[in-house]
């Protein structure tokens, strides 16, 4: 039993892996050769010029949402300032205090560094640290120089206007959905490429046939008119017969051409949905089908319509427009509401640096002359206010966490007097909602008669095979016997040629039948949103074929 199944296995591997090869665009530019349906939409998928074109935008709208993402991210901030001051004097008090000469000289350097941003909701944040340092020739610093430190943080949280409905959080939330309708787009613009690859492909298949019947028309004439003109020449039949059946050859020649031409306008239809092909390609490239055939399918139209409107892209694009819509109603109710905004802050500051012990004297102030001789109670400015005489710092252990601790809160509330605009704003989001929601009607009104009539077509054309069928059979059996009454004599070519000409037209009639219902197959397929699935082709793979990183 097990052997007997390996061989099974093998086959099934190398079927599977022949089905997987794909067939390269170069096996067939420039070829005579036989393809099938299911190469020939392999071969769209590949290359089909308006396919790479929808490629793009999804692969736009999955940017989009990446750029409305990016409003969040943090940004890093920095400041560099120095400035120097020269301020004159005209004043005892900067006098007293040791300052020389009619100006103080003030050198400022500043940096700041930290991060900013928006969050989710509405919030907003800034936290950083700002180093100053300064140096003076003002006796009113102690300290030379002196390094000045804060790290502030500060939160803003919105109450009413920008809560949830942010402008960057209605942008996010638009760009998924844009997101979503450019994907149920493509799919819908896929599953319109399939159904054009296969009814051009069954629409060649039909003209090749027709044009081999054309071309077994003309042999059969042919034969014919030899026939005949041996009977003339042996006195069966007159001239005028051997000139009906020169005429009747001459027609079915005309027909072939015809014939040909509509084969190669259907070649050339084919070749640009599944190929890119250039100028050359189409005059080199001769492409055979397959016969078109009667393929059992059940028609149901009850279960066509629920799976359309399960499965149909345009109706989940059209529920998409109106999840939109939706949105910029809601968010335009918003910006109506007045703007309150609660503001947190925390900051932790510290102050360092050497103390200043001038020349000329050792309390930290400059030799005065109004001060000479002046009671000994100028001693009580000998002790430099309670400080340290060689470092001094308010609070030098910053960096260790214990410097000076600040926090504040606080809320600011704007009202707007005559919201005329947001009012406006929020009308013109209503009525867009409701042309959203009529268009989701509309649109599920245009899937229904889609279906209604594509199971209409596929049951006509169901039909219409049975008949030609029949007619072609019938016509076939009076060719036959008409003939052996032109070979017994009880009939004319003339004759012959009628009947030849009504089951070239019923055989046509079968083929063009046979086209007509394949293509109504694959038209159904995509009406009830199941064509891409029958086909094994998934979307997502679609979607990204090619696309890559830009």
């Amino acid at each position: 039993m097990i052997r007997s199944l390996v061989p099974l296995v093998c086959l099934l591997a190398l079927a599977s892996s022949a089905r997987a090869q794909a067939l390269d665009s170069q096996e067939v530019l420039g070829q005579d050769r036989l393809i099938t349906l299911d190469e020939a939409v392999a071969l769209a998928l590949e290359n089909n010029l308006n396919l790479q074109v929808e490629r793009l935008d999804p692969a736009i709208a999955r940017e989009r949402v990446r750029e409305s993402w990016g409003v969040f991210e943090p940004n890093a901030v920095g400041r560099y300032d120095r400035q120097h001051l020269e301020t004159p004097l005209a004043s005892s008090v900067q006098s007293f205090f040791g300052t020389s000469g009619n100006q103080t000289i003030e050198d400022y350097y500043t940096y700041n560094a930290g991060v900013e941003g928006t969050l989710p909701w509405g919030f907003s944040y800034s936290s950083g640290y700002t180093m100053q340092i300064l140096d003076s020739s003002s006796a009113f610093y102690a300290l030379e120089p002196q390094y000045q430190a804060s790290w502030r943080t500060e939160l803003v949280m919105p109450l009413l206007r920008n809560l949830y409905w942010s402008t960057p959080d209605l942008l996010v939330r638009r760009s998924r959905v844009t997101q979503d309708i450019t994907d149920e787009n493509f799919a819908a613009r896929l599953s319109d490429t399939v159904a054009l690859v296969e009814a051009s492909y069954w629409a060649l298949a039909a003209t090749r046939a027709l044009e081999g019947a054309a071309q077994k028309s003309v042999e059969t004439a042919q034969d014919l008119l030899e026939q005949t003109k041996v009977q003339y020449q042996v006195g069966v039949v007159s001239k005028v017969r051997v000139t009906e059946a020169e005429a009747g050859l001459a027609q079915r020649e005309f027909d072939r051409i015809v014939r040909s031409n509509e084969a190669q306008a259907a070649q050339d239809r084919l070749l640009t949905a599944i190929l890119a092909p250039g100028i050359a390609d189409y005059e080199s490239t001769r492409i055979r089908t397959e016969e078109p055939t009667f393929v059992p399918y059940d028609v149901n139209a009850v279960s066509a319509l629920e799976k359309a409107r399960a499965l149909r892209p345009e109706l989940v694009a059209a529920q998409k427009a109106v999840e939109n819509a939706e949105f910029d109603e809601k968010y335009a109710w918003n910006q109506k509401l007045p703007d309150l905004n609660v503001v947190g802050s925390y900051a932790n500051s510290g102050l360092a640096g050497s103390q200043k012990t001038p020349p000329g004297t050792s309390l930290g102030f400059r030799d005065n002359p109004a001060t000479v001789g002046v009671d000994d109670s100028i001693e009580f400015f000998q002790q430099p206010l309670g400080f340290p005489t060689s470092r001094w710092g308010a609070d030098d252990s910053f960096l260790e966490g214990d410097g000076a601790h600040s926090w504040g809160i606080g809320a600011n509330l704007v009202v707007p007097i005559g919201n005329d605009t947001r009012d406006a704003r929020y009308v013109q989001s209503k009525i867009l909602l409701r042309r959203a929601k009529t268009n989701l009607r509309l649109q599920e009104q245009s899937v229904i008669v889609d279906v209604r009539n594509s199971v209409r077509d596929l049951q006509s054309a169901i039909d219409g095979v049975k008949a030609a069928q029949r007619a072609r059979a019938a016509s076939a059996e009076a060719l036959r016997a008409e003939q052996e009454r032109l070979r017994l004599g009880d009939s004319t070519p003339h004759t012959v040629l009628d009947y030849d000409e009504d089951l070239r037209l019923a055989e046509s009639n079968e083929i063009r039948a046979l086209q007509v219902y394949r293509t109504a197959i694959a038209a159904l397929e995509r009406a009830q949103g199941t064509l891409l699935e029958k086909l094994g082709i998934d979307v997502v793979d679609e979607r990204d074929r090619g696309v890559g990183n830009f």
